[in-house]
């Protein structure tokens, strides 16, 4: 495979605009998943953010000058043609006219134009050095800007037109979310799971994660749904690896042993291997080429899960807890835009990829393998409904009794080690949101009540 490198972008203390939380921190943990995780030399990574150290003589500041100067001695000094150029910035963006516009640190709202670099200037750049590039783009913070409104169409012409992938991390009328508990933005948690667990990456892979686990993460996190956009251009391969063999064992290698799951046996009928969270292939709309120039463009609008279908418990704790001690159901507010309804039994249905669904906590199921249905690989939520379908199953035989208190704990102990992967990548939060899933009954409760505990010292603030 060609030779890769990547430019990681971060900013947090504009000078003429509103401070955000987790640039910085977002544009950091990419270039440490390729360091630490990817097994990439640090020559091949260049990081700017508002703290990153000097490289050799020359300032990593993000301003503009900076940025463009960057572009142009990293491209050619590290890559030759066909070479791959992995692009991400955390930071602000604008849709003003018809250009879209990345903010550089020393960017201002009123001169786009001379303070700001156009997504047009900078696939104009990649096409000139001639290499290949893969862009994500965590931009739309437009609810801080006073002018303008989020990128999306541009970049989407643009991307076709340059012949360039392109992710961003909300759809332009929607705004990008950061969160203290998970210490970056949601789209950059949600990137970082993608390239942590998935070895023989692609861009189809990409794709459905992001899609589906952003709007589970907005959910859990009380934020607006971001629905991402992913722009494929026609004649670019979605299943292709973007990772060489080399890359994608190194990878495998950092993996927790109870996350990375090798293939589920054909006669479940599922192909969701590698993940902490594998989501159904999401249904898509496809833009015209007429609309936006030739190629086809993947685009989500209101593909996303609605909120019925969205774990509602993983973030509302206190609920979670009693209703565990119960043994019942899960209880939650539907947040559905259809108006206000009273609390109701959220029995949650997945789709399993081929237009099928899989049974309900609530089916009522005497066959323990219908529980079994519900467990993904790595996936914790998937564990803890497979463990509310059990609890309703009536015991036949003692024998049966006992399979079934087995399965629980079993599925207790995985739900223990899956929160325990996310706190050894210090994904605090959501080791702790995860652990919450083991039920007071289980035999390893009080060790993963003493987890939690470590786990909530180590949260910011």
């Amino acid at each position: 495979m060609a030779n890769q490198t990547c430019i990681s972008i971060g900013i947090n203390r504009y000078q003429f605009l509103p401070t955000l939380s987790y640039g910085v921190a977002d544009a950091v943990a990419i270039e440490q998943f390729f360091i630490d995780a990817a097994g990439w030399d640090s020559q091949q990574c260049l990081l700017l953010t508002d703290t990153s150290a000097q490289s050799g003589t020359k300032s990593t500041y993000p301003n503009r000058e900076n940025i463009n100067r960057w572009l142009k001695q990293w491209s050619w000094d590290k890559l030759h043609h066909g070479d791959l150029l992995w692009f991400f910035f955390s930071g602000c963006g604008v849709s003003f006219g018809d250009e879209d516009y990345l903010i550089p640190i020393d960017g201002k709202t009123d001169d786009l134009a001379n303070t700001c670099i156009s997504i047009r200037q900078l696939y104009q750049q990649f096409r000139d050095i001639g290499v290949n590039a893969l862009v994500f783009l965590d931009a739309n913070h437009a609810q801080h800007l006073s002018v303008g409104g989020g990128i999306g169409q541009a970049t989407a012409q643009l991307a076709q037109e340059y012949q360039i992938p392109t992710f961003l991390s909300c759809q332009s009328h929607e705004f990008s979310h950061e969160d203290a508990g998970l210490g970056h933005g949601l789209f950059t948690t949600a990137l970082l799971e993608t390239l942590n667990y998935h070895p023989d990456l692609n861009l189809e892979t990409i794709d459905t994660y992001l899609t589906t686990r952003l709007a589970e993460l907005s959910e859990h996190h009380w934020k607006p749904l971001q629905t991402p956009m992913a722009i494929i251009p026609n004649g670019v391969s979605s299943y292709r690896p973007v990772f060489s063999t080399t890359t994608q064992s190194s990878i495998s290698a950092t993996i927790p042993e109870v996350v990375y799951t090798p293939p589920v046996p054909a006669a479940l009928d599922r192909d969701d291997s590698y993940a902490p969270y594998t989501p159904p292939t999401p249904m898509v709309t496809l833009v015209s080429p007429a609309t936006i120039g030739t190629g086809a463009i993947v685009k989500r609008e209101d593909s996303s899960p609605k909120a019925k279908e969205v774990p509602h418990w993983a973030k509302i704790s206190l609920l979670l807890t009693l209703l565990v001690g119960a043994g019942g159901g899960i209880y939650a507010f539907n947040q559905s835009t259809a108006g206000d309804r009273e609390p109701q039994l959220v029995t949650s249905v997945a789709g399993n990829g081929n237009g099928s669904q899989t049974p309900t906590a609530g089916s009522g199921s005497n066959d323990l393998s219908q529980a079994r249905l519900f467990v993904k690989p790595g996936d914790a939520t998937s564990r803890y409904q497979a463990i509310l379908a059990a609890r309703k199953i009536p015991p036949t035989t003692p024998a049966a009794a006992a399979e079934i208190q087995q399965s629980i704990e079993q599925w207790s102990q995985e739900i223990y080690q899956i929160a325990k992967g996310y706190a050894d990548k210090q994904y605090w939060q959501l080791a702790i949101d995860t652990a919450k899933m083991v039920p007071k009954d289980a035999t390893n409760y009080s060790t993963t009540q003493a987890a939690m505990s470590e786990w909530r010292s180590k949260l910011p603030g």
